[in-house]
């Protein structure tokens, strides 16, 4: 149960440049609740190098008065960053290794969700991929099990999550897969949450009063957003901040922005395997993919 924001732009911009001060502030200020520490992942190009690579950077204690977290929302450039605020769900504890983004192989990742029972994993994850698992969390287990599926389907990042996604529905038909991939080629979101539920109860469990929540710490807990800008640069965030004239995105979907042209696709994750495209920065939606499947079915009949 955590938070995540995540962006692609046509130039280095920071996430207070994006969504405004207040915003990044408020995004800060949530760390008073989701207080188990807090990581970013970005693009970035070492002194006399052209092609950025993934950094990363991980702190297992509160972000609210972390310098750190302050300058990497408002003074950390970059074309690409995620940023992922913790609130540690059952036994796992508040360590660095539990901290997200994980970080591998070139790919970048942020879970928000529980994945239980762990011990399922033992059926989906070869024994050998154990040995790179540093930490005990299901999100740790949720990447490597991404890896693995990646390396086994021979294709692009984005056909490994989709197969990822649809291999642990099967295992874990309740739990929130939310996440945010980033690479040095593209930033991937993954709304898939449909079948999660939050209730104040959750929170009580956890011995925060629903009441000191930050806004949408209810129903639309899990539920992801994203605001589409006139130069090209795209944003994607939890509730808990300012979403106003955001874009919902759809249910059980990934949402791809190619980082090299910023162009933005959309695709189901379960049942018709269709992909919505679009150059300029209108919203794809959920009525746009189902047209378009439904167009691409009156062809072939």
């Amino acid at each position: 149960m955590c938070r995540l924001f995540a962006y692609a732009a046509p130039r280095e911009t920071t996430v207070s440049e994006v969504i405004g001060a207040e915003n990044a502030e408020a995004f800060q200020q949530m760390t008073t609740v989701h207080n188990d520490g807090w990581g970013t992942a970005w693009l970035a190009a070492g002194p006399g190098e052209s092609n950025p690579e993934v950094e990363s950077l991980r702190i297992s204690t509160p972000g609210q008065h972390d310098p750190l977290l302050t300058s990497a929302l408002r003074e950390g450039a970059s074309l690409a960053r995620l940023v992922h605020l913790r609130l540690a769900t059952d036994q796992h504890k508040r360590t660095k290794v539990n901290t997200h983004p994980f970080v591998a192989d070139g790919i970048a990742f942020a879970h928000n969700g529980s994945i239980i029972p762990v011990e399922r994993f033992a059926d989906l994850l070869h024994p050998d991929a154990y040995d790179e698992i540093e930490g005990t969390t299901d999100s740790e287990l949720y990447f490597a099990l991404l890896r693995q599926t990646v390396r086994e389907v021979d294709g692009t990042v984005g056909d490994g999550v989709v197969r990822t996604l649809q291999i642990l529905r099967g295992a874990f038909p309740e739990a929130s897969l939310n996440a945010v991939v980033l690479t040095d080629r593209e930033l991937i979101v993954v709304h898939a949450n449909s079948t999660a539920r939050v209730h104040d109860a959750t929170f009580r469990s956890y011995g925060i009063d629903p009441a000191e929540l930050p806004i949408d710490h209810n129903e639309n807990y899990y539920k992801l957003a994203m605001l589409q800008m006139n130069d090209g640069t795209t944003v994607f965030s939890s509730t808990g901040i300012d979403l106003a004239g955001w874009t919902r995105i759809p249910d059980d979907t990934i949402t791809r922005i190619d980082l090299d042209t910023l162009e933005l696709s959309q695709r189901k994750i379960f049942g018709l395997r269709e992909t919505a495209t679009r150059r300029d920065h209108a919203a794809l939606n959920d009525s746009t993919i189902d047209e378009l499947a439904l167009r691409r079915s009156r062809r072939a009949g």
